[in-house]
């Protein structure tokens, strides 16, 4: 039963020592070590682990762990208390002694079961000290001494042994569960048949036990690990906590200079000159270390020093850990400690083994990211230039490729300006995740621009763009939804080809599907003609269009996804289209990694065309890189409030634009739109961007610190102070940074 680690944040300048293999909190745990292995012994069990609750009792985590070294490698080290899965949570949870053996443990469905596929028996029983349950000791028996049948006689002496730890903590003391369940890594400690005086060598026993369960651990993470983020992640958790250390630094070579490109613990001020992304950037390898061997520097003191530059700041320890691969040293692990100290030869050998397991994963996350980051331009580069300005129609749209690899999706989304005032809304999806199919959904996206152009009405467009496609012999399904919007009569026009219908929502109504025919895919059946329904629009009507990964994923039924996106339409009740697009796009999943298919989804609010329910909005265009241009803007957001009525806003108004677009114009290599749209309580401003360029990488860290230089500095700092609301979103293939100031 295998945990993933779990993600602790480090904060800047950390003094304190975090306990390892070699720290101070082994004495209480020898002592409880001490209580759970005459219970092992006693019992014949595999091993015995103590759990006691963290973040707030809401999960357990093990503490101390006794037995042989299979039971051990296999502990399950942290779980949530709701976990239905896991004896010690029902324990905790119950406050009972719990018991589950062969059959039932065969039974469960949980990947995390994977390490142990054999059937076995465990019982579990909570520790009451300091008037509540402080712990709970879990006994388990794997082939060959399990599963069993568990006497009642066992099960009380098991209930004897949570006595005797219980006292055990409350000699110890009720500070150990609160410093046990912060950082402190598993105290691990193998059984033995003799009991007589061997408590002694008990540190050095679970020092190297220790030591190789974390080699261990390390190896199964980085085997998971794809991202940078996932990698840095592990060497938190498996190797920086692990051997108690405060602060640590990855570093890699580029064009044969080094760069952090991970760091936990440093202030960003120490890491910032040391990055890709510093000004001072060029003069970055004088102040990294890049040592040829490994190097301990075990008190502040010595030559050695003068070579770790910065990473020497309050560190009276340090370890320096070539990073090799294939033969050629990729890189440096810089290991800070806060306290002089010794580094045994165990422990250093177990470091250079660490180092060597995330070289391998260094380079394998290097190159994953490098064909992502391929395939994320090349999806960004078929995506629209940029949204058009409507002042009938306000629109939002989000695009998300599946977590899974590098591949690129065939899913898109557009906004067309059509003759005599219309606008089109188009979402399609090209099967698969394949440079082929992004070139098909280029290809199509263009057909559909072009036959839009000439004036051709939804259905018409998706019959010719059919046709092209089967000209196009190509063997993936593409499907397509289009809706034609005439902003003057306020009617909207749909046809789909083998699509979901959009969700339309009117105010106060309900979230409906229009009744029309789906169709066939495009390139099914070239001359099947496809029909429209025509529907009225009222002013403030949502639309949203979508591809199914919105709506489905392997925990979400195609059904319920449906519903959801018509409740969370629902529900609106006047928030901003982002808002709303950031609900929907949660439906499947949060978390991008998590998403099983591409998302592409188009959100558009019908303002009206009638007097007095039509919005005012304008724009202004500014040239790439044009800082001089800034003063215009001003003038501009002057002139248009001044306009409309809204002098008591101007001041404000004109600060934080100015900000925003500086910032764009600085870092952004294209033109720079400026959009305000007036509401009856606010003004919204829109600075949007199509720079289609990823930003430069910023180091990865874990800690909270905010790095400034990835908001763009100064100028969001004032934004976020100052506006009622603010946020960034995609546009197109560039991004919105948007604010609104209120009456």
């Amino acid at each position: 039963m295998m945990d993933h680690g779990h993600r602790r944040s480090l904060h800047a300048g950390r003094r304190q020592r975090s306990p390892g293999p070699q720290t101070v909190a082994q004495g209480p745990d020898v002592a409880l070590a001490a209580v759970l292995r005459p219970a092992v012994d006693r019992l014949r069990a595999s091993s015995a682990i103590t759990y006691v609750p963290v973040e707030g009792g809401r999960a357990l985590s093990a503490a101390v762990v006794v037995g042989g070294p299979l039971s051990i490698f296999t502990t399950v080290e942290r779980m949530s208390v709701d976990d239905e899965r896991y004896t010690a949570a029902q324990a905790k949870r119950t406050g009972k002694q719990a018991v589950l053996s062969h059959p039932e443990s065969l039974n469960l469905p949980s990947r995390l079961d994977v390490t142990m596929p054999f059937s076995y028996t465990v019982v579990s029983t909570p520790v009451r000290a300091f008037g509540r349950i402080s712990a709970v000791l879990t006994m388990l028996w794997v082939p060959p001494r399990g599963p069993r049948e568990i006497p009642y006689e066992e099960l009380s002496y098991c209930s004897g042994v949570a006595a005797d730890l219980a006292r055990e903590l409350e000699r110890i003391g009720e500070q150990y569960v609160a410093v046990r369940g912060a950082s402190a890594p598993v105290f691990l400690l193998p059984e033995h048949r003799q009991t007589s005086d061997r408590d002694e060598y008990a540190d050095a026993e679970a020092s190297g036990v220790s030591l190789l369960y974390h080699v261990y651990k390390l190896a199964s993470a980085l085997a998971e690990a794809s991202r940078l983020t996932d990698v840095i992640e592990a060497v938190v958790n498996r190797i920086m906590e692990p051997v108690g250390a405060q602060r640590m630094a990855v570093l890699t070579f580029d064009a044969g200079r080094p760069y952090v490109v991970g760091y936990a613990g440093y202030p960003p001020e120490t890491i910032r000159p040391l990055t890709r992304v510093s000004p001072g950037g060029d003069d970055a390898d004088q102040h990294v270390p890049a040592p040829e061997e490994p190097l301990f520097l075990e008190d502040g003191s010595g030559p050695a020093r003068a070579s770790l530059g910065p990473f020497a700041q309050d560190m009276e320890a340090s370890a320096l850990l070539p990073l090799i691969s294939g033969g050629q040293r990729i890189g440096t692990l810089v290991l800070g400690f806060a306290l002089a100290r010794r580094f045994g030869a165990e422990e250093r050998s177990a470091l250079v083994t660490m180092a060597g397991l995330l070289a391998q994963s260094l380079e394998r996350a290097r190159l994953f990211e490098a064909e992502h980051a391929l395939a994320q331009g090349l999806q960004q580069g078929l995506l629209p230039h940029k949204l058009p300005h409507i002042a009938e129609l306000d629109t939002a749209a989000r695009y998300f490729p599946a977590a899974a690899g590098g591949s690129v999706g065939g899913d898109w989304y557009d906004v067309l300006t059509l003759p005599d005032r219309k606008v089109g809304l188009v979402v399609g999806d090209v099967e698969g995740h394949s440079p082929t199919g992004a070139a098909v959904m280029g290809q199509i996206r263009s057909g559909v621009r072009a036959y839009a152009a000439e004036g051709h009405g939804p259905a018409d467009v998706l019959g010719r763009t059919s046709r092209l496609l089967a000209e196009l012999g190509t063997d993936l399904f593409a499907t397509c939804c289009c809706v034609w919007i005439d902003c003057a009569a306020g009617t909207a026009e749909v046809s789909c080809a083998g699509h979901p219908a959009p969700v339309i929502c009117s105010p106060g109504g309900h979230a409906v599907t229009p009744d029309i025919p789906t169709g066939v895919p495009l390139g099914v059946t070239p001359d099947i003609p496809y029909s429209s329904g025509e529907m009225v629009l009222p002013p403030g009507t949502i639309l949203a269009l979508y591809t199914d990964g919105l709506v489905h994923s392997h925990t979400l039924d195609l059904a319920s996804g449906m519903r959801r996106v018509g409740d969370v339409l629902h529900d609106d009740d006047g928030q901003r289209l982002e808002e709303l697009a950031d609900r929907l796009t949660a439906i499947t999943g949060g978390e991008a990694r998590r998403r099983d298919d591409d998302v592409a989804l188009l959100l558009a609010r019908y303002d009206g065309a009638l007097p007095g329910t039509q919005r005012r909005v304008t724009r202004m265009s500014v040239q790439r890189h044009d800082l001089k241009a800034v003063k215009e803007v001003r003038r501009f957001v002057n002139n248009a409030l001044r306009h409309w009525g809204r002098v008591e806003l101007c001041r404000e108004t004109e600060l934080l634009t100015t900000e925003l677009v500086t910032n764009a114009l600085i870092h952004a290599d294209s033109d720079v739109d400026v959009r305000l749209r007036e509401y009856p309580d606010r003004i919204r401003v829109e600075v949007r961007d199509s720079d289609p360029r990823p930003p430069m990488p910023a180091p990865i860290t874990l800690t909270d610190e905010a790095d400034t230089d990835s908001e763009h500095g100064r100028g969001l700092v004032i934004v976020e102070t100052m506006a009622a609301a603010w946020g960034k979103s995609p546009s197109g293939r560039g991004k919105s940074v948007w604010f609104e100031v209120s009456d």
